[in-house]
Formats: structure tokens, C-alpha cells, sequence
């Protein structure tokens, strides 16, 4: 065995730390970079799609999970499924979702990721518009207003003692109010322009809103305090996504998708 003098016997250990240390946080950072997360979410184009091109925040999750070196996957479930999987810990979180008191109790959320605003929808096969007028939503009662099953909004409807006919999707409360069973669709301009222009565009003129967002919420990541490091992982997730918001991609990628980004 050969023999080291004390000096070489110093430089010898001091190598063999470094080799060491470089390995564990080679490792360290391969482990982070395999992190995998979940996120539920379901269809709402052009805001969350299976199909890309229709999916704004599958895009600026992408961008993000480059900052946080981390993996997304999405699992698109109904909405109401994708809280219940949020609550059970089977995905980190969820988009796009709004807070309300409620979900508080049970639930962390991001730093907003965009504003949405909300409005009601008409439709008048003549092109005229009805002038709905009202200052609370319980002046509404008389009215069949269609809702989604799941969404934020199904409590304060209720608190108000307006009865909403649940539907799973936009696309279905469209229709039912192009065919006259409903008299008005409570949901986000964005999607719901989309959905119009898209599916029924030889009607698109007979479709009207109120110029007047009726709210504009801001829409966030929704997950669950139980969730390991949920705290350090959120820390992450919102510096990812000033980041994106400063330097231009988050803008660009709004572009991309059609997004108008409210500033209300």
C-alpha cells in the first residue's frame, strides 16, 4: 500500500470531500429537477384544454416549471373532481380557481395568476338585446340562469335566493340559451366569447353582454394545506411566475392564446 506523506495525505481527503460534495448536490438538484406535480383542471378553452393549442396556463405552466425545475402534469377531471382530488392529496393543486371564504378553510392559493371577469350572457335571435336591470343579483329571481356545476359562484347564487340550472359545461349552457330554456349564462368573458365564436358562430351577433364586468375575481392555484411542502412549493411557484410576468412571457403567451389580461 503506498504511503502518503502528511501534506499529500491532506490534499488526498480535501479531494475526496469535494468529489463527495459535488456528488450530493448533483444529486440534490437531479431529484429536484424530477419533481413531479399534478395539477387537475378541466376544459375550459381557450384558458385549460387537453389540446395545447387552445391552453393558455398549460403553457404558462410550462414556462414556470422552467423556473421552479420542477415537472407539471395535468389531469383533466370534472370540476368538481378536481377539488375533491385537491382535498384527497392525489394532485398538488388545481386551475384555475378562484377564493372564496370557504375554500380557505381548506385550501392554499398562489399569488394570482390572471384577473377574469364575469359577466352574463343574452342571446335575442332578432339582435336585440333585453335591458336587464338590477343592483343585486336576488332581483334576478325570476330569471333561468345557467351555471356550472362546481364553479365558485354556486354559494353566493344560493345566498342570494337565485336558483342556478347546473349544467358541465359552457358549451351546454350556450346552447340551452341559443334554444331558449334558459334566459341567461353567468360566466367568464373570455370563455365565453370563445366558445361562441368558436361553436356557433353564425349566431355570434345575436349573443350580448353588459359592457360592465359583474365581477372580475382573480384566478389562482388552489391547493391543499395538507400537501407536503405545500408552503416551500407555493414560495416557488409565485417567484416562477413574477418571474415570467416581469420578463415578458406571460404576456406573450396571453397573446398567443387570445387572453385579455383585465387590469380592473
Amino acid at each position: 500500500m503506498k504511503k502518503y506523506t502528511f501534506s499529500e495525505a491532506v490534499m488526498f481527503r480535501c479531494k475526496q470531500i469535494v468529489i463527495l460534495s459535488l456528488c450530493v448536490i448533483g444529486f440534490s438538484s437531479n431529484a429536484f429537477a424530477e419533481t413531479t406535480l399534478i395539477i387537475a383542471t378541466g376544459e375550459l378553452p381557450p384558458i385549460t384544454s387537453e389540446q395545447p393549442e387552445k391552453s393558455f396556463l398549460t403553457d404558462v405552466f410550462q414556462a414556470v416549471e422552467k423556473e421552479m425545475g420542477v415537472k407539471f402534469v395535468f389531469k383533466f377531471l370534472s370540476w368538481k373532481r378536481c377539488e375533491m382530488y385537491v382535498e384527497k392529496l392525489k394532485v398538488w393543486g388545481a386551475i384555475p380557481y378562484v377564493r372564496t371564504p370557504e375554500r380557505e378553510q381548506k385550501y392554499d392559493f398562489s399569488e394570482p395568476i390572471y384577473k377574469s371577469a364575469t359577466k352574463f350572457f343574452e342571446y335575442s335571435s332578432d339582435g336585440k338585446m333585453e335591458n336587464i336591470s338590477f343592483t343585486q343579483l336576488s332581483e334576478l329571481k325570476s330569471y333561468r340562469i345557467g351555471g356550472v356545476r362546481g364553479y365558485w359562484y354556486e354559494k353566493m347564487f344560493h345566498d342570494a335566493g337565485v336558483e342556478l340550472e347546473l349544467a358541465r359545461n359552457n358549451e351546454l349552457n350556450i346552447r340551452k340559451l341559443l334554444t331558449g330554456k334558459i334566459d341567461l349564462v353567468f360566466l367568464s368573458e373570455t370563455s365565453g366569447w370563445y366558445t361562441i365564436k368558436t361553436l356557433f358562430a353564425h349566431e355570434h351577433g345575436e349573443f350580448f353582454t353588459s359592457v360592465t364586468p359583474f365581477l372580475v375575481k382573480d384566478v389562482c392555484l388552489m391547493t391543499s394545506k395538507q400537501y407536503p411542502d405545500c408552503q416551500e412549493l407555493l414560495t416557488k411557484f409565485n417567484t416562477a411566475l413574477k418571474k415570467i410576468k416581469g420578463n415578458g412571457v406571460f404576456q406573450k403567451l396571453a397573446d398567443k392564446h387570445g387572453i385579455v389580461l383585465f387590469a380592473y
